[in-house]
């Protein structure tokens, strides 16, 4: 029996994630994917009409995986905590899927005209729940009504994006002569520590 239109595009997704976690990019082929499918070149091309579109797929893919890691944080009363383990979830994401997280937030080959809105809307939800939270916790009055919330939640994914990039990439490592951390789950935890206290406390 034939594979349906949509198992047969969920199996290409499936495979071009393998290749790109063994092969990176460069190594992630139509040519390449076929051939691990066991399909042709135009067989792969009905489905998807270029590589940019797979990666555009496999970001929608990523994100769901990273909302689904960060999810539970948010059944966290204290917003603090809520914070902290929000942080710590993402980086731990970044960590776990290494070449998925660099698709979604370093690599440029984005075909943003041929992305639906509610795709769009769904790439940012991480850092739109950030933003809800900070809003909730300043309504709250929990902090500073002078916070700006819509700058402070981005300083604040800039901070948590450049950690994890920092780490995915080995420039902060165990083994780094330079920027050695013996103790990264550490290193992690301390950091969302110090950045939910900067970003909260700065303007009391």
């Amino acid at each position: 029996m034939s594979k349906t239109r949509e198992a047969l595009r969920e199996e290409i997704i499936k495979v071009s994630l393998e290749l790109g976690s063994e092969l990176g990019e460069e190594g992630l082929t139509m040519r390449g994917i076929a051939s691990r499918l066991g399909v042709s070149a135009t067989a792969l091309y009905q489905h998807f009409e270029s590589k940019s579109q797979i990666l555009n797929e496999i970001r929608i893919f990523g994100i769901d995986r990273l909302w689904a890691a960060m999810e539970p944080a948010l059944q966290i009363q204290d917003f603090r905590d809520r914070l902290f383990q929000l942080i710590v979830r993402y980086v731990e994401f970044a960590r776990s899927e290494p070449w998925l997280y660099t698709v979604l937030m370093e690599h440029e080959e984005v075909q943003w005209d041929k992305v639906k809105s509610e795709d769009l809307d769904w790439a940012i939800r991480p850092l739109i729940e950030l933003r809800k939270i900070l809003e909730g916790a300043q309504r709250d009055g929990h902090i500073s009504a002078k916070l700006d919330v819509v700058t402070s939640s981005l300083q604040m994914w800039a901070a948590v994006h450049g950690l994890s990039s920092l780490l995915i990439n080995g420039r902060i490592s165990e083994k780094h002569p330079m920027f050695p951390a013996p103790d990264e789950k550490a290193l992690i935890s301390t950091f969302a520590t110090v950045l939910v206290g900067t970003v909260l406390d700065s303007q009391r």
